[in-house]
């Protein structure tokens, strides 16, 4: 494939964004993802009455890493997604019991930051070259410390192992919470 061309970034493009909601499906529920020309999916198609699930967590808790490496010519990326709720209850122990309780998850992780129109959204959990084959495992985590303003909290890792680098998704999808939700321009 090689080198097409520069990299050049303009001097407004920030360099600070936050993630905001974070969307899972299982990842059975998806026939394909549609490639576009750049680094992105267009398109998601998952069966007629599939929802895309919600998940906020607190703000400042949320993150989407990358780690690359390339062994023997085989470029592999190790992404994960991770966000915390606080508050331990039986209410979001029930919730967070079926994302686990879901083998392979895809999900749609979106940020603060728009491409203009709509927020700017990364898929984890399918990529163009092994497809579902890339979907994450779920861990969740609890905490109580005790005192009083000592945490109380769930963690929740989704780990993925793609064979690249982690699309943009400029397309629509389904939420069970929040009905149709575009991402991209």
């Amino acid at each position: 494939m090689g080198i097409s061309n520069d990299l050049i970034l303009a001097c407004n493009e920030q360099n600070r964004a936050a993630l905001a909601r974070i969307f899972v499906i299982p990842t059975c529920n998806i026939t394909s993802f549609t490639a576009g020309s750049l680094q992105d999916f267009t398109a998601v198609t998952t069966g007629v009455s599939d929802k895309w699930y919600e998940y906020e967590g607190e703000f400042k808790t949320k993150s989407l890493n990358s780690e690359g490496s390339n062994e023997n010519g085989t470029a592999t990326f190790t992404n994960t997604v991770e966000f915390k709720i606080k508050g331990l209850d039986k209410t979001k122990g029930k919730r967070l019991q079926e994302l686990v309780d879901e083998t392979k998850i895809t999900c749609i992780v979106e940020g603060t930051n728009s491409t203009g129109t709509y927020l700017r959204a990364f898929v984890v959990g399918w990529d163009s070259i092994i497809g579902k084959e890339a979907s994450c495992m779920t861990n969740v985590s609890a905490s109580i410390e005790g005192e009083l303003s000592g945490v109380n909290e769930y963690t929740i890792t989704l780990t993925a192992q793609h064979a690249e680098i982690v699309r943009e998704y400029v397309g629509a999808i389904e939420s069970n919470s929040s009905g149709t939700v575009d991402f991209g321009s």
